[in-house]
Parts: structure tokens; C-alpha cells; sequence
């Protein structure tokens, strides 16, 4: 489309950055309207980041997509305004205008594209306005909205105990005026010379800083009369109204909601001075580097043991090695410097959830309370990247067969409205995403039924299975409970895709359900997929790494510590019956020391809740090792994850954890041997 003459791909550009940023601000405050209808300050900044991109894509020559932001700002004026009541139906037509908005925006990224009709859109909006009965009390809509509370309610009660008259102050500007912050300055000003302000908002600062709205809310203090106050502000200018009331004894305030308001962006504003943008690309190829110079750095480090032990006594060496492990200590300060520029909150994620849960459950006819927490905490770009589809597949799982309708919650004696919770936080190197609902849980009986009618496992084999592995059977691939095909569910496609995904992260999901009451999923994640820390181990001539976050301990094992169990090996471990796998038998590799009968050790390494031990040789030294993909040269294979290069520049492979686990627990079931294990043989890499 022609843009407006003098506009440059620049200023374009600029553009889109800045539309993007308040259509996504929209598409999260819309859906938290719902929610939180008195709040004033979420309220303003949706009719700000309307008011902007109606403001900016005027400017670039956009002009449908001005004309559809005017229609959506009308609709947020007269809620603002109290003469429109925030209802699903009006957030139903604001969330279809943003949805039309991200297609005009793509207009002007795409070439000949064909304009789009905003006609529909605008009448929906227009008809939300004149909806009847939706007009509700402007003074209820906005009675206390300022809080006064902690160190302001203090100040208050002292100042009653001094006599003094304590007054709430609000200033209603003209929408027209253009120097709102200029007058919400101004009028501070002259009510300081006459009382003392307690409180503010926005705040002070936010006004001198030109973030001042059309209204401005004040508690003042003094020995002032309500005409006295309201006759000194009388001869400004651009005031639409001014209303002045007694402050009375109030109860206590609730805790105020985390800003996201005028503080929250002042808060953005004044990090952004010390901040720059990077492309991302930029830092894919730093991380790159930086994990070329730890391999350089295990191999220089290898150099200079080699050189200390041969020449032990020769300074020259001695101040090499010196020099050798403060270059060390760099690289690895380098390393973590760099791996936190990449971490990103998960919220980047997590956002963008409420949208879609809100729209299925209306779908569904279902009332859902989505809670989210956690959302600071940070996890690396390249993890963050293929957590958003497996999140809304296990969402979508939850409200359509997880939370009952509100007539079965009645019914059940829970309350009309589910509760889906969504958390994340951090143990060691590994991120938890948990996602629990109060629903009616997962029924073993019913999947293992499912899983005999659909020819998955024989009847007896499925009466067989203890509840976790009955419920575990979600996972596989096509398994669908659903009886009748929806928009949302009952097509065969089953919470594979979402073990998949995770596990090409490298983590595991875990499932927990109690009938009646709900379920839980657990999916764990490493924090980053460039650069793991890995313990060495040697079975033959093959070095493997083990990576630290699996492993629970490692131990020696002795040739009578050995049992066989209906011709599978097993060991006691904690005074539990521990599988054992050999590394050689699985991968095919050249057999270490199980023909001599020496004492080998064992690995105890763990997956979703099961432990088995791994076999090996020797056990060597822990490393940081980077990730090397091997997808590209001998294609996906279970057991091995991905190679690394060690200092001397031998070639390890870094065992895949989840699958040898999972190819143990299918061969219990199946009742074949190790050398029957589903896992591919794999050529030793020399």
C-alpha cells in the first residue's frame, strides 16, 4: 500500500516496531479488563496504546487502520468514562478489532496485498456502545479507585490527628486539550501553595515527566475549605470538571494490583535510557562464538595440564599455566555473561496465554479462572522459542476436557468457575512449568479401555497397568478420549506433540491426576540448550557425557552387586530393585569389561519420576560441554542427544537421558532383553 508522502522504510519501520508493542500491550489488557474492570490505571494505558497507534498510523498514511483504532478508542472512552460497563460482549468486539488490526498492520509488510473491509469490525463496535443496559454508574464505576493506604494512610491519619481536613481532589481535563501534562503540572502547583498533597495520581513525577493523562486524583491536606480549594484551580484553563469530597474514615484499601500502569511504565521508560536493541541474530552468533572459545578453552587447558606435568619444574611453563587459567576464568565469566543477556522472562510466553484460554472457554461455555505465576521467571531464548505450542496444546486440554461445565461443577459441589494455574520457577539448572486445574481429572479405567478398543494394547495387558501408567498412555501418539469432534479437541491428535516438543528440549513432562479433583502437569526444562555441564564416562574405547542434571549419583559397582531378574539385569540401589543398562549392549559398541569380569561402575540417572542405572566403564571428570548437533549426519536417534568436543579434540556424545530411560521402561513392559531395547544401535564416533 502507498504510504504518506515523506515517510521513509525507517520511519516504517519504526512503525511496525511500535505497533507491534501496543497491539500485543492491548491483546494482554483487553483480556485482564475482564478481570479487573475498576482499574483505572489498566484502563488508561489501554486507551493510551489505542489513542497512540490511532496517532501513528494516521501519521504513516494508514488510514483504515486509524479509523479502526478511533472506533475501538470510542468503545474504551465511554468505559473510561463509566457509561459503558465492561461486559464479555464488549471485550468480544475489542479483541475482534485488535484481531483486525494485526491483519492492516501486515498490510504494509506485504506487497499487493488486498485491503481489508473494516466496515464489519467498526459497526461491531459502534452496536457495544449502543448496547442496551449496559450503561452503569459513572461515580460507582470509579468510587475509591485511588487507594490510600501505607505510608499516604499514615500521613492522612496524622494529619486528622493535627486537625487538619483531609479532601480527595478530582480533576477531569478537556479530552480536546493538548497540553494535559502541562496542566496537571500546573494545577499541582497551585493547590501546594495552599495544602499539602499527600497523595497523587499519577504521580508527581509522572507528571514532569509528561505521562499525565486527562485526569488527575489527588488527597490534599489543610486548613482549607472544599470552596476554597476548588476557587483556586477556578480561573485555569482546559478544566472540564472539578470535584471535591471529604475524606471520610475509610476500611483499609485492598493491596493494590502489580502495576502495569503509569508506574509500571515509567518504570520501562527510565531502564530503556540504559538499554539497546540487538537483533537476535547478532546474538545467536556471539553465542556461537563464545561456545567456540570454551572448546579452544578445554583445549588449551588441556595443553597446559600436559606441558605442567612434563616439565614440572620450568618456570616458563609454570607461568604459562598461570596465564592458561586466567584465560580459563575469563572465558567462563565470558560464557555466563553472555548466556544471561539471553535469558528472557517467560512471561514473553506466558502473555499471550490468557487471549486463547478466555476464547476457548467461552467456546466451550465454561467459566475458567486462569492464575499465572512466575512469569519473572528467566529462561534462554532458544528454550523460550518452542514452549508456546506445547503450553497452549496442554491449556486447550485442560479447559475442553479438564474443567467440567459449570452445571457439572454445581452438581459435583465445586464451584461454577475452574481455577487453571500456571507457574514456573527454578531448581538449579532446570526450569518447572507446572500447569494444574481443579477439574475432573483423568480416569485410568476409561484409558485403559481406550487403549484395548483402540488396538494400542491387549485388554489384558491394559488391566495390567497401574493407574500413573494408565494415565501416562495421554501421551501417546493419537490417543484421544474424545468422544465427538470440536473445535477444539477429538481429532486424534494426542498430547504427543507436546511430549515431542519438550523432548526435543531436551526435558520431560510428568503428568499427576486424582479423579474428581483435578490434574497436574510438570514439564521440565533445561535452562539452556547451547552449553550443559556433563559428567565424562567411558565404556571401551567411546567416551560419552552424562549430563548433570539427570544424574542422581554414580557409584562403583562390583560383579556380585549384578542380579538378573526374568533375564534383566538389576541392582539394589537405596534399597530399591535398580534396571541397569549397559551402554556397549544398547549402542552396539566395542564391549568394556563385562567379558573379564572387572568391577564397573554405575550411573544412576533419572526421567519423569524413574530411575535406572547406566553401566559404564570409567567414570573421568565433569565439563562443560558444547551442544553439537549430529541431526544433520546420522539424523534424529534415541539415546544420543547431540556431540561435543572434548580439549584434546576427540569427538564425545552426550546421552539422551529421557530416552533411554523410556526405551527401558517399554522393554519391562514388553518383557525383551536389552539387546531388544527400542533404541538404534550407534556407530562408536572416533
Amino acid at each position: 500500500m502507498d504510504l504518506a508522502g515523506g515517510i521513509t522504510q525507517d520511519d516504517l519501520k519504526l512503525f511496525l516496531q511500535e505497533a507491534d508493542e501496543q497491539i500485543e500491550l492491548l491483546d494482554e489488557d483487553i483480556v485482564r479488563l475482564e478481570k479487573e474492570a475498576a482499574n483505572p490505571d489498566l484502563m488508561q494505558e489501554i486507551f493510551r496504546a489505542a489513542h497512540t497507534l490511532k496517532g501513528s498510523s494516521a501519521m504513516v498514511g494508514h488510514q483504515r487502520m486509524s479509523d479502526l483504532a478511533h472506533a475501538m478508542e470510542n468503545v474504551l472512552d465511554n468505559l473510561r468514562k463509566g457509561m459503558l460497563a465492561v461486559t464479555p460482549i464488549v471485550v468480544d468486539a475489542l479483541l475482534h478489532g485488535l484481531d483486525v488490526m494485526r491483519v492492516l498492520r501486515q498490510e504494509l509488510v506485504t506487497p499487493d496485498a488486498k485491503p481489508t473491509d473494516i466496515t464489519e469490525v467498526t459497526n461491531e463496535l459502534a452496536a457495544a456502545i449502543k448496547t442496551p443496559g449496559q450503561v452503569v454508574s459513572q461515580v460507582a464505576a470509579r468510587a475509591d479507585i485511588m487507594a490510600i493506604d501505607g505510608e499516604a494512610g499514615d500521613t492522612v491519619a496524622k494529619a486528622r490527628q493535627e486537625g487538619k481536613k483531609v479532601f480527595r481532589v478530582r480533576v477531569t481535563l478537556d479530552k480536546q486539550s493538548s497540553w494535559a501534562s502541562v496542566r496537571c503540572f500546573q494545577i499541582v502547583q497551585e493547590l501546594s501553595n495552599i495544602v499539602n498533597i499527600i497523595l497523587s495520581q499519577p504521580s508527581q513525577q509522572d507528571i514532569e515527566d509528561g505521562k499525565a493523562g486527562f485526569t488527575l486524583q489527588l488527597v490534599v491536606a489543610g486548613n482549607r475549605s472544599e470552596g476554597e480549594i476548588k476557587k483556586s484551580l477556578g480561573a485555569m484553563t482546559d478544566i472540564e470538571s472539578i470535584e471535591i469530597s471529604e475524606c471520610g474514615t475509610e476500611p483499609p484499601a485492598a493491596a493494590p494490583v502489580k502495576a502495569r500502569g503509569a508506574d509500571a511504565v515509567a518504570v520501562v521508560k527510565d531502564e530503556s535510557k540504559q538499554t539497546v536493541r540487538v537483533d537476535v541474530g547478532r546474538l545467536d552468533t556471539l553465542m556461537e562464538q563464545v561456545g567456540e572459545l570454551v572448546i579452544n578453552r578445554n583445549q588449551v587447558s588441556q595443553i597446559g595440564k600436559l606441558l605442567g606435568d612434563k616439565y614440572r619444574d620450568d618456570e616458563l611453563v609454570n607461568n604459562l599455566g598461570d596465564c592458561v587459567a586466567q584465560i580459563a576464568k575469563i572465558v567462563s565469566t565470558l560464557q555466563q555473561d553472555v548466556m544471561s543477556i539471553r535469558l528472557l522472562p517467560i512471561e514473553i510466553v506466558f502473555n499471550t496465554l490468557p487471549r486463547m484460554v478466555r476464547d476457548t472457554a467461552r467456546k466451550m461455555n465454561k467459566k475458567i479462572d486462569f492464575i499465572i505465576e512466575g512469569q519473572e521467571t528467566e529462561v534462554d531464548r532458544s528454550v523460550i522459542e518452542h514452549l508456546r505450542d506445547p503450553l497452549m496444546h496442554l491449556l486447550r486440554n485442560s479447559v475442553d476436557h479438564g474443567i467440567e461445565s459449570p452445571e457439572e461443577r454445581i452438581s459435583a459441589g465445586k464451584p461454577e468457575v475452574g481455577t487453571v494455574r500456571l507457574s514456573a520457577y527454578h531448581e538449579e539448572d532446570t526450569i518447572i512449568i507446572k500447569l494444574q486445574d481443579d477439574g475432573k481429572g483423568i480416569s485410568p479405567d476409561k484409558l485403559r479401555e481406550t487403549a484395548a478398543r483402540k488396538n494400542i494394547m491387549s485388554l489384558e495387558a491394559a488391566s495390567k497397568l497401574t493407574d500413573a501408567e494408565a494415565i501416562n498412555l495421554i501421551f501417546g501418539s493419537g490417543f484421544s478420549t474424545a468422544q465427538k469432534v470440536t473445535e477444539v479437541s477429538g481429532r486424534g491428535v494426542g498430547l504427543d506433540v507436546v511430549k515431542t516438543n519438550i523432548e526435543i528440549l531436551s526435558g520431560s513432562v510428568n503428568v499427576e491426576s486424582v479423579e474428581g479433583r483435578g490434574t497436574t502437569f510438570t514439564l521440565m526444562l533445561p535452562l539452556t540448550l547451547a552449553i550443559i555441564p556433563a559428567l565424562l564416562v567411558s565404556t571401551g574405547s567411546t567416551i560419552c557425557a552424562v549430563p548433570l542434571s539427570s544424574i542422581v549419583e554414580s557409584n562403583k559397582l562390583e560383579a556380585g552387586d549384578v542380579k538378573t531378574v526374568r533375564g534383566r539385569e538389576v541392582t539394589v540401589f537405596r534399597g530399591n530393585v535398580l534396571p541397569l543398562l549397559r551402554l556397549d549392549e544398547i549402542f552396539g559398541w566395542e564391549n568394556g569389561n563385562k567379558q573379564n569380569g572387572n568391577a564397573t561402575y554405575v550411573v544412576v540417572v533419572k526421567f519423569a519420576g524413574t530411575q535406572v542405572g547406566l553401566t559404564v566403564d570409567a567414570l573421568l571428570e565433569q565439563q562443560e560441554l558444547v551442544v553439537k548437533s549430529l541431526d544433520h549426519f546420522i539424523g534424529g536417534n534415541n539415546g544420543i542427544t547431540g556431540a561435543s568436543i572434548l580439549g584434546d579434540g576427540r569427538v564425545v556424545l552426550i546421552l539422551d537421558v529421557a530416552s533411554l530411560v523410556r526405551g527401558s521402561i517399554l522393554e519391562r513392559r514388553a518383557g525383551k532383553s536389552n539387546n531388544e531395547a527400542c533404541l538404534s544401535p550407534v556407530s562408536s564416533v572416533k
